[in-house]
């Protein structure tokens, strides 16, 4: 069986099921295959959270509180000191969602708008005809049929079906996730046993051990969950040790689930000829948090630009024809979340007390006037002004002469902030065409080789941070 289109989209995921809806807006032909069933997109890790003021950028539908896919719009989170005798109150705008609900409500709007959705259908491998990407061969139901497409997509999540399929020489990295570039996610899904009791609020975070409490869509219930790389054993003992200090009231485990999201700088290029990489499967993701779905809306905004102008033109849509979607990422969040990940490498060393000193302090969040509430850097930069700069340096000097923060891992912190301008400047000159990127390329090279593996050393077990 034969099937041609526009676009090909592989995985309907977040990020597959954007792009595709963008698309087919756009007036395009679009079929986006899914390996599993449709009811069953997403139910890996059931509850997840969106920036609010990012969904509606996006053009997202708006949810609405009671629904199937949305539990709750909070302003706020908290973040709690290793020692559990500080609370700082912070201002985040989140959309607490249950993942297969969602995309099943958008399923229905993808396709009034034209999308051609096929579910339970397995990606099996690239078809080439000189040696470039015309499309894929995939199977359902034990039939095989072969999609061809001016545009191939990969939005296979972490998997990354197709990037790591390629030819080593097609321009578009082929690495695996493993150990070291993934964030391992436990979830446990918890039941007060005495809910009148004190016990942590839904958003309350404890960014030492990388763990949280999230709202869960259950009476008297939260989701218990916790993320370290290297390994789930990792992740399972940072809670037991976490566990071993909180003095929870009772609960009780009602489900768990584990899962894993990528945590390293993604490929140098996301295009190569006829192909486009997003979401997971391009290691699109906030380098603090590990999320990424509002992050690959922004990428698959600027591709779905690009494509349209592409495809308007005749002849096979070839990298060069698609690089600007490089260029206008990579320059704007694209080098933001490389600062950011390069950053991580200074902080992570810190102690319990150091990061209690960081949290109480306000280095850790930008705090405005005294009766502002405290918020994330939500533009993801670390762009400072002199007063700022001036202020944060001597936080830390108070901190070393308080002996809160020590001489060792304040030197690593600045390391990391200084490497964080470097990456960031150079991203910021992404190169306009292909000429020049083998040199870009070999620059950043350098630059990442330069960060350092970060350790935090909790009472248990040391875990590495790469």
């Amino acid at each position: 069986m034969v099937e041609k289109c526009d676009i090909l989209v592989v995985g309907a995921g977040t990020a597959g099921m954007y792009l595709s809806w963008l698309l087919a807006k756009k007036g395009y032909s679009v079929v986006t295959i899914e390996n599993d069933k449709r009811e069953k997109v997403g139910n890996r890790l059931d509850v997840i959270h969106f920036e609010t003021d990012r969904i509606k950028n996006a053009g997202i539908p708006p949810f609405k509180v009671g629904e199937p896919d949305c539990i709750e719009i909070r302003e706020h989170s908290i973040q709690v000191t290793t020692d559990f005798t500080t609370e700082v109150k912070i201002r985040a705008l989140q959309t607490i969602v249950r993942l297969t609900p969602f995309l099943n409500r958008m399923y229905k709007v993808l396709e009034a708008d034209g999308v051609k959705l096929v579910f339970s259908c397995k990606f099996l491998e690239l078809i080439f005809d000189d040696g470039k990407i015309v499309g894929v061969l995939a199977e359902k139901n034990g039939e095989r049929i072969e999609y061809y497409a001016r545009l191939v997509v990969d939005a296979s999540g972490t998997s990354a079906a197709i990037r790591t399929s390629l030819p080593q020489d097609y321009g578009i990295e082929t690495f695996n996730l493993g150990p070291k570039s993934v964030m391992y996610v436990l979830l446990q899904y918890i039941k007060w046993l005495n809910p009148e009791e004190k016990h942590p609020i839904p958003d309350t975070g404890y960014q030492y051990y990388l763990l949280w409490f999230g709202p869960c869509h259950i009476e008297n219930c939260a989701i218990l969950g916790v993320g370290q790389p290297g390994s789930y054993e990792n992740a399972r003992k940072a809670r037991e040790e976490f566990l071993g200090k909180a003095q929870l009231p009772p609960y009780e485990v009602i489900k768990e689930e584990q899962g894993f999201t990528p945590y390293r700088r993604p490929p140098y290029s996301l295009v190569g000829d006829g192909l486009l990489c997003i979401g997971d499967a391009a290691a699109i993701t906030y380098p603090f948090s590990g999320h990424g779905v509002t992050a690959t809306w922004n990428l698959c905004i600027i591709a779905a630009d690009v494509v349209e102008i592409t495809l308007k033109e005749e002849g096979y849509v070839s990298k060069d024809r698609l690089w600007d979607i490089n260029v206008r990422y990579y320059r704007d969040q694209g080098a933001k979340f490389a600062s950011l990940f390069m950053q991580l490498s200074g902080i992570l060393n810190f102690s319990a007390k150091e990061w209690d000193y960081v949290l109480k302090s306000g280095l850790l969040y930008k705090t405005g006037d005294e009766d502002e509430v405290p918020e994330p850097n939500k533009e993801y930069e670390e762009d400072m002004s002199l007063g700022e700069m001036l202020k944060f340096l001597f936080k830390l000097i108070g901190g070393m002469l308080k002996r809160q923060l020590s001489l060792k891992h304040v030197k690593k912190l600045l390391s990391a902030n200084s490497l964080a301008g470097k990456i960031k400047k150079h991203y910021e000159i992404f190169p306009e065409d292909l000429n020049g990127f083998d040199q870009w390329v070999n620059k950043a090279d350098q630059l990442w080789k330069q960060k350092r593996v970060a350790i935090k050393k909790l009472e248990t077990i040391s875990i590495e941070y790469h």
